[in-house]
């Protein structure tokens, strides 16, 4: 096996635990020192604790039955990347945005970094606005909302 091939192997282990929803055991497929580069709204969360506080439980809680396929994964040298959904039911707050019970297919796009026999860093883009559509906001109405307002204006948001 060539090193894509094993590359792709080590993403599509890691997968299987984080659709059996483990947390504590993301370390065998992580780099202690990884760094997750998440969308806005999350950000980026060093090292493999930061990414389990930050993003798997978070993510977990909101979805608690998410199970993600990718539709392509390829690999070359040390990088993979893929493209797919997490097929899930928002069953608890994600993003400040309560639970719906509502059934939801999010699109994703990782790319990963392989250090050694582990991940090193992972790239993620996560499509929060067609997930938005799914729970059935007009996402031209936000976008004209957000847009007609200052920056200064969300300061309050935490305070609310």
């Amino acid at each position: 096996m060539n090193d894509s091939e094993k590359n792709k192997d080590l993403v599509a282990r890691m997968y299987d635990g984080l659709n059996n929803h483990v947390i504590e055991g993301m370390e065998a497929f992580w780099h202690e020192d990884m760094v997750w580069y998440g969308p806005a709204g999350i950000g980026t969360l060093d090292g493999i604790t930061g990414f389990q506080e930050g993003q798997q439980r978070p993510f977990l809680h909101a979805f608690s039955d998410k199970k993600a396929h990718d539709d392509i994964r390829i690999a070359e040298g040390d990088y993979v990347a893929a493209t797919g959904y997490q097929y899930a039911t928002h069953t608890g707050e994600w993003l400040g945005i309560p639970a719906t019970g509502r059934r939801v297919k999010i699109r994703y796009m990782d790319f990963w970094r392989v250090e050694g026999d582990k991940l090193k860093e992972n790239w993620v883009l996560i499509d929060i606005l067609d997930f938005l559509e799914q729970l059935g906001y007009d996402i031209e109405k936000v976008l004209k909302f957000i847009g007609s307002k200052p920056p200064e204006f969300f300061d309050i948001v935490d305070k609310i």
